[in-house]
């Protein structure tokens, strides 16, 4: 009788343990069926989150390209500045090359180049093509135009050195340039470098106001200038390396 009680005890004990089991492996199967969930939700998101930086990225490409057609047909409109901003892009990027930079620094000051001027489009066209010396009111309109063109390209993420590049490159070595006042290195590498290929191409173009200077007479002009206004070492490469060396492809290719 007892051994028969005790049978029955341990039965009743052997199906409680297997019931026991039975719900652990059923929580077990269920954590992990969530586990899978949550695993395949996270690539999900990870997946998703890789294409809508790819858009963002090529959104903000597209204004780029944007910003670049306007900055053109700024120029366009006006013979004297026409192709400007192309020659300067093309002297930047030859001499950032001969500098030393890396791709990417060399592409973005290829682009800031072309991009210099575009805050001009907010400046009077009776200002743009004056003939004559502007005004004391003139000139402080002119002068926004550094600050106007890095707040138009501010927005996108992926030129963000391109931006001070183009909010600097009026700064002058000693400190009198506009529109920060900042002298030496405290100038982006990128806005001194930009500053020498303007300052040539714009000695080298006929303007309003003046005939286009030879070769010859801008490095004098341009050397005189050797740490007043322009940074001596790269104004070494430029003349050295880059005016007389073989063109590189055009910073759009």
């Amino acid at each position: 009788m007892a051994a028969d009680v005790a049978l029955s005890q341990a039965l009743a004990y052997a199906r409680d343990l297997r019931n026991l089991y039975e719900v652990t492996r059923a929580r077990e199967q269920e954590v992990e069926r969530a586990r899978d969930k949550l695993r395949a939700a996270y690539q999900q998101s990870l997946t998703y989150a890789v294409d809508l930086k790819k858009t963002h990225r090529k959104l903000q490409s597209s204004i780029l390209q944007s910003l670049l057609g306007l900055a053109n047909a700024l120029e366009a409109k006006d013979e004297y500045t026409r192709g400007h901003s192309d020659r300067v892009a093309t002297l930047a990027r030859r001499l950032a090359l001969a500098a030393g930079l890396g791709a990417r620094e060399v592409v973005t000051i290829a682009q800031s180049g072309l991009l210099h001027d575009l805050g001009k489009i907010a400046v009077p066209e009776r200002i743009l093509r004056k003939a004559g010396p502007l005004t004391d009111d003139e000139w402080q309109v002119m002068r926004r135009h550094p600050l106007t063109g890095a707040q138009i390209v501010a927005p996108l993420e992926f030129f963000a050195d391109g931006a001070l590049i183009v909010r600097h490159h009026h700064e002058r070595h000693d400190g009198s340039g506009y529109p920060d006042g900042l002298a030496g290195e405290t100038i982006p590498l990128g806005a001194r470098i930009i500053a020498i290929a303007d300052v040539y191409d714009a000695l080298t173009s006929d303007r309003p106001y003046r005939r286009a200077l030879d070769h010859r007479g801008a490095h004098e002009r341009m050397t005189a200038e050797a740490d007043h206004t322009l940074d001596r070492r790269l104004l070494g490469i430029f003349f050295d390396k880059v005016i007389d060396a073989p063109p590189r492809p055009s910073p759009r290719d």
